[in-house]
């Protein structure tokens, strides 16, 4: 669906035009549609039969395209994350003949989430593979994949979108709403479509803006974490969009305006980050990534945001004050 964005990708192209010396990669990124497209193509180039790869034209090009290629396996197969028996089907069926092509290609997703077991269990394949197989590891985290399986892949840690990619992808005839996807996004296309297929995003958007403006005491602050609260399922976009805010703020009191991403909204930024200093803001956004790492250990989401708006509420006062 977004080849022409991969295809003309410089870390694809390098990556193409390298002799392909292993059969086991691993693509890296926190963009899920990224990573997807990108091993897909990758695919593609391994199965062309065309003279210019990927052709696009070819039958193992169109079939590709079609996620139809009989020579393409993905896992996991029946459930979330990468287990045992997935390893076991894929080992079972590495050494089987191609059907539609020369090579077989093995696409592992959300790799960084399979079982410390079944990595174990991949680990002689990786090393000693068919000639004819190829491999695609594809993840989110790389600090969860084990050492030994890093050891025997090509890495490719794929850069974000540049933000006139992004802004071309949202298409949106609404000025305001396209910026606001386009900073918070920070060139992640699974992002920047979550948001724009969103219904509820704009309401979100908007809270969180209101209580950064409106929010001054303890009593207005029980007003605006009760709002909040009641989207506490979103309570990791509700940060990505404090931190977004933050971030902006900050360039606002270094006086680099120009680099403001939320510029929707730049005519309010100024306004705000009179009421805090470089320090503050700071320690708001150490804040933010302390509680998405506690988010990632299922702490109670209500806890944490009233616990992170008391916390904004605290530095601004001592900002004010010192």
């Amino acid at each position: 669906m977004y080849d022409e964005i991969i295809l003309s990708n410089e870390q694809f192209g390098t990556l193409c035009n390298e002799e392909i010396s292993c059969n086991s990669f691993l693509f890296e990124s926190s963009d899920e549609i990224l990573l997807s497209n990108f091993s897909y193509c990758f695919a593609k180039f391994l199965l062309c039969s065309g003279e210019k790869k990927p052709c696009n034209k070819c039958l193992n090009c169109e079939k590709v395209n079609l996620h139809s290629h009989s020579d393409i396996k993905e896992y996991p197969q029946n459930h979330k994350n990468i287990l045992v028996e997935d390893i076991k089907d894929l080992i079972d069926k590495i050494y089987l003949s191609s059907i539609e092509s020369d090579k077989k290609i093995f696409i592992l997703n959300n790799f960084s989430s399979s079982t410390i077991q079944a990595q174990n269990k991949l680990l002689k394949i990786l090393e000693e593979p068919p000639l004819n197989a190829y491999i695609i590891l594809n993840v989110n985290n790389i600090n969860k994949v084990l050492p030994t399986v890093l050891s025997r892949c090509k890495k490719i840690r794929l850069n974000a979108l540049s933000d006139e990619t992004i802004e071309k992808i949202v298409e949106s005839n609404d000025e305001y709403q396209k910026t606001a996807i386009v900073a918070l996004s920070s060139g992640n296309l699974t992002k920047a479509i979550t948001y724009k297929q969103d219904k509820n995003f704009w309401n979100l958007y908007n809270s969180c803006l209101n209580t950064l403006i409106e929010m001054k005491d303890s009593k207005s602050l029980i007003k605006y974490s009760s709002n909040l609260s009641l989207q506490k399922e979103n309570m990791e976009t509700i940060l990505e969009i404090f931190e977004s805010f933050f971030r902006d703020l900050l360039l606002i009191r270094l006086k680099q305006n120009y680099l403001v991403k939320n510029k929707n909204i730049l005519d309010k930024l100024p306004t705000i980050s009179n009421e805090y200093n470089c320090d503050s803001i700071d320690l708001i956004i150490k804040k933010i990534y302390e509680i998405k790492k506690k988010l990632d250990f299922n702490c109670n989401a209500t806890f944490l945001l009233d616990n992170f708006l008391l916390y904004v509420l605290e530095v601004k006062f001592l900002c004010n004050k010192g």
